[in-house]
């Protein structure tokens, strides 16, 4: 203790103890974060029952039982319930009740993700009905089959062996969509220049005007985000494929999806990824003021000796 106290007056000592400050900060940080290893899978996406297995009138008796109280019997909806399906397109349909938005006991609220309340059956009926009786002349966007979609789901097979090759083709599926973008840089600006502003650059939403938000994107399959670009649901623009190309779309849903692979890097203070202005920000206030503090307590220190 003496050779301590008999050094701290030493002009250097005050270097010393900051330099030692932040080399603990360091290394506590890099033992606390975590490491790629950790980041978890997302959920991958299969594909829908085929258009030519569909039942139209069990689709019909699905819409006027879940859809019909709001949006008419015919689709045209109501200036106090639901909107005109009429001219939405069935990427518009299969978006709001694959993400569970749909239907909705409050149709003046928004609505969040939930699970889907049919099956991927029923839901295949449902747009087969809505294609056939209630579409005005094509008006819309289809369904974009070709993009990866919801996971199979064991229950929806007779036994483990079918469900394994379903999850096995989906897999193919989906590793065969999301490698075929090579362009990682074109969907990182795609995104960064039409989708962080609202759903921030790392996917996990934001707050909008009136009450509204931009709900996280991390559980989203590739077709639900692809029908979300061109449908346009809720305060979100539409994006359509002439004004970003299928392969383009391609490219941005690849991006996302490699970033939601990304491990969250924050350790004991994660701050959900809010950003890196924001992150670095709150690490150079903390980082700061630990420094200041070190150093009012050796002035502090010194005056008290002297």
């Amino acid at each position: 203790m003496k050779w301590i106290t008999a050094r701290r007056r030493h002009p250097l000592a005050g270097y010393v103890v900051v330099i030692l400050a932040l080399a603990l900060f360091g290394v506590g940080y890099a033992s606390l974060a975590p490491t790629a290893d950790q980041a978890s899978a997302q959920t991958l996406s299969a594909e829908a029952p085929s258009p030519e297995d569909v039942d139209t009138a069990a689709g019909k008796a699905i819409f006027d039982q879940t859809c019909a109280s709001c949006h008419g019997l015919d689709g045209s909806g109501s200036a106090l319930n639901g909107p005109d399906l009429r001219e939405v397109g069935s990427a518009a349909i299969d978006f709001q009740v694959s993400t569970g938005r749909m239907p909705s006991m409050d149709p003046d609220s928004q609505m969040p993700r939930k699970p889907m309340v049919m099956s991927e059956e029923d839901l295949a009926n449902l747009i087969a009905y809505y294609n056939e009786s209630i579409r005005t002349d094509g008006s819309g966007a289809d369904v974009p089959y070709d993009v990866p979609g919801t996971p199979p789901k064991a229950d929806d097979f007779e036994d483990q062996a079918s469900y394994e090759a379903a999850l096995e083709d989906y897999q193919s599926e989906y590793d065969s969509y999301i490698e075929g973008a090579d362009d990682v840089d074109m969907g990182m600006k795609l995104y960064l220049t039409n989708c962080a502003h609202c759903h921030s650059w790392s996917g996990g939403g934001g707050a909008l005007t009136d009450g509204r938000w931009a709900p996280e994107i991390h559980d989203s399959t590739p077709r639900q985000i692809y029908e979300a670009m061109v449908s346009g649901p809720g305060a979100m623009p539409m994006f359509s494929d002439g004004v970003i190309a299928p392969d383009e779309k391609q490219e941005l849903i690849s991006y996302v999806k490699t970033l939601q692979a990304e491990p969250n890097a924050g350790g004991i203070f994660d701050l959900e990824r809010v950003g890196q202005v924001a992150e670095g920000f709150i690490g150079w206030t903390v980082g700061l003021t630990l420094i200041i503090a070190c150093a009012i307590w050796i002035t502090a220190k010194q005056r008290a000796h002297d």
